[in-house]
């Protein structure tokens, strides 16, 4: 696991540094659902640069904490990712993140660490104000591994639309 943060961090710094003079941006991204089933909070900060009027790359870490019926899962990861902007009018455009996710997670008692890695991809809008832009990314497609810390592995290509694939975020540009 330590390989693959490694190897993100090294991408995404060998990025930063190509792409400098180049606007950076902070912001992050949040969602938050609630149901008859549970409750769940998805917090990511992230920074990043701007590469060009069409692309940023960024690194985001946060958590997400879901208490679903008797069971609450705290998770942290980390999220490198690759942004493109296709504007389709002035004040409005898609957006998509292509990312790779390391996770993991702790589940209330003494039950292992649960590690999860993640590609895929998701989907959004983006409305730029002037130096802030506000967006919203729905759904997730893409590959998914998990463990879970009794060397029980499970892969699988998934297609999910679930309160927590619902992200609403703002960026500052600096």
């Amino acid at each position: 696991m330590k390989q693959w943060i490694l190897i993100a961090a090294a991408l995404l710094a060998c990025t930063l540094a190509q792409a400098q003079g180049n606007r950076y941006y902070v912001g992050g991204n949040i969602s938050f659902g609630a149901s008859n089933y549970g409750t769940s909070v998805v917090f990511y900060p992230e920074v990043g640069t701007r590469v060009n009027d069409y692309l940023r790359v960024g690194l985001a870490a946060g958590f997400d904490w879901n208490n679903i019926s008797s069971r609450s899962d705290f998770t942290m990861g980390l999220i490198p990712h690759v942004r493109g902007y296709l504007p389709l009018y002035e004040r409005f455009g898609l957006t998509g993140d292509t990312y790779f996710a390391a996770r993991w997670t702790r589940r209330r008692g003494h039950d292992p660490l649960i590690s999860t890695q993640t590609l895929g991809f998701r989907p959004g809008i983006y409305f730029p104000i002037g130096n802030v832009t506000l967006s919203t990314q729905v759904g997730f497609f893409g590959w998914t591994r998990t463990s879970d810390g009794y060397g029980n592995a499970d892969s699988r290509w998934q297609a999910r639309l679930e309160a927590r694939d619902i992200l609403i975020g703002v960026l500052f540009h600096l």
